[in-house]
């Protein structure tokens, strides 16, 4: 297996440029929704279950997608090897992330998700529509909340807590 350690390095210098709730950025109605409320956004990214796919919720829909990407790995006999060169992927950068949120289990999930997106494009280079869809929400400054249509094209929320985006 092939994995795609300079896009690797790339991510890295784009997480080092991430900036949220940034008001300079135009955004795409056509492949994002924004959502202003902070409450609504919360509710979308934790609570709320969609009605496609039925009954899941966003983290329902991120992992089964995170599973996708990780599958990959398993359909090789050293798996495990693979499994914990892609596990021990260390990415310092996001410490550097000033998180505009105080909720810690909102930063939780923004570090987790832009770390998998990471780990996504490292095993997949940028063919997997989902974490390349997630990872241009966060660099353009957004914190994608939510799910919509169904998966027959990814949009997600953007909460700004305040800001104009």
């Amino acid at each position: 297996m092939d994995f795609h350690y300079e896009l690797l390095e790339e991510t890295r210098k784009e997480i080092k440029n991430i900036r949220f709730f940034r008001k300079d950025v135009e955004i795409n109605a056509e492949e994002y929704e924004v959502i202003h409320d902070y409450d609504e956004a919360y509710e979308n990214a934790f609570d709320r279950e969609y009605e496609e796919p039925e009954g899941q919720t966003w983290v329902d829909i991120f992992e089964e997608n995170m599973a996708e990407v990780r599958g990959i790995i398993y359909e090789h006999d050293n798996y495990a090897e693979l499994n914990k060169i892609v596990h021990d992927i260390e990415i310092p950068e996001l410490n550097d992330i000033k998180f505009p949120i105080d909720d810690i289990s909102v930063k939780e999930e923004m570090y987790s998700e832009i770390e998998l997106c990471a780990k996504s494009r490292f095993i997949c280079g940028k063919g997997n529509a989902f974490f390349e869809s997630l990872f241009k929400a966060y660099k353009l400054g957004g914190w994608p909340c939510g799910w919509k249509n169904g998966g027959i094209r990814q949009r997600f929320g953007y909460c700004h807590n305040g800001y104009d985006i």
